[in-house]
């Protein structure tokens, strides 16, 4: 592709395209200026700025990717003189819907009481990154899900947010970047870098800051975070709890593909297998998910994990497919 027509196809997927711009993309796909291969090279670039490494699972959606960009094409050179506004609308969502495929993610326009949001979700075993309208990235972690209105940055930046992610915002004084989670937990902040984890099916919400400074609150209470600070929220209680922390890093070692633990419960280290690997877990008896564990794996394949969880436990696993179940050691 022409340098003029790569940065078209770049400010498709970046939903940026003028109306004027549409129609040169529109007449250089007619024209046969964009081919599979460098719409696959162009994929491969943008797959490895987001962090990912080479994969059959990127390989599978840079097809699906190219088939969905020609979908698009095909159905809107015809109705593009015709229905340009309508046509816009589309490739406003189109674009996004394509950038998010190409990171490794799913993207749904939705309607909730006559509002529209975009809903990135993340798969379990699958991380990604996002960058919002105002410039402000997302990490997601494995099993989250994030939402926001297609106007962001317009009149407000409020994201919600369902899961585990990194946050790195841009600086607004004027206009706050809001989080909202579940149980109407809220984080402000204007400009910093902070961690929140909230999964549904966890009892903590907790948000660790990295740099600048961030407020979390709900209908109750309010409490102000510095660095090398951490906030927990126990959704059982209503009770928060602010703890300082001897290294931020720990919060955000899931972005590298590491595990710290500090006596979590096998209960709970379940949970984030889980998430992280697409399995799931069962076990012979509760008191087994009582089993507490403290430390950290830099190794963490699956397999490494278990094993290690095994060694220093009187436990053992099976595994069958995707299933995994642990029983105490036969002696």
């Amino acid at each position: 592709m022409s340098e003029e027509i790569t940065n078209l196809v770049g400010k498709f997927l970046s939903n940026t395209l003028s109306e004027e711009e549409i129609g040169k993309l529109l007449r250089a796909y007619q024209q046969k200026q964009i081919s599979e291969k460098q719409f696959g090279d162009y994929y491969a670039s943008k797959w490895e700025d987001a962090g990912q490494h080479p994969s059959r699972l990127a390989a599978e959606n840079r097809e699906k990717a190219w088939e969905q960009f020609k979908m698009y094409m095909r159905r809107n050179i015809q109705t593009l003189p015709k229905h340009k506004s309508r046509w816009i609308a589309m490739a406003s969502i189109a674009a996004v819907a394509i950038l998010f495929f190409i990171l490794g993610l799913s993207l749904q326009r939705i309607r909730n009481h006559s509002q529209q949001e975009l809903v990135v979700m993340v798969e379990n075993g699958q991380k990604a990154s996002v960058q919002l309208p105002d410039g402000s990235r997302v990490r997601l972690n494995s099993a989250s899900e994030l939402r926001y209105s297609p106007d962001f940055g317009e009149k407000s930046r409020m994201v919600k947010l369902e899961g585990e992610a990194y946050f790195e915002v841009q600086s607004n004084p004027n206009n706050p970047f809001i989080v909202l989670t579940r149980d109407h937990l809220q984080v402000k902040a204007v400009g910093t870098k902070f961690n929140i984890k909230a999964y549904s099916n966890d009892d903590q919400i907790t948000g660790t800051l990295i740099e600048g400074r961030i407020e979390v609150s709900n209908s109750l209470l309010s409490e102000v975070l510095a660095p090398n600070e951490r906030i927990s929220f126990n959704t059982k209680d209503g009770m928060f709890s602010k703890s300082r922390i001897d290294s931020v890093n720990e919060a955000i070692f899931w972005m590298t593909d590491q595990f710290v633990f500090d006596k979590e419960t096998l209960g709970d280290i379940a949970k984030i297998l889980e998430r992280m690997y697409n399995v799931t877990i069962s076990f012979t008896s509760p008191e087994i998910t009582e089993i507490q564990y403290s430390g950290k794996i830099k190794n963490n394949s699956m397999e490494n994990v278990l094993n290690l969880i095994t060694v220093v436990s009187p436990l053992q696993y099976t595994m069958s497919g995707s299933h995994i179940t642990f029983s105490k050691k036969q002696n």
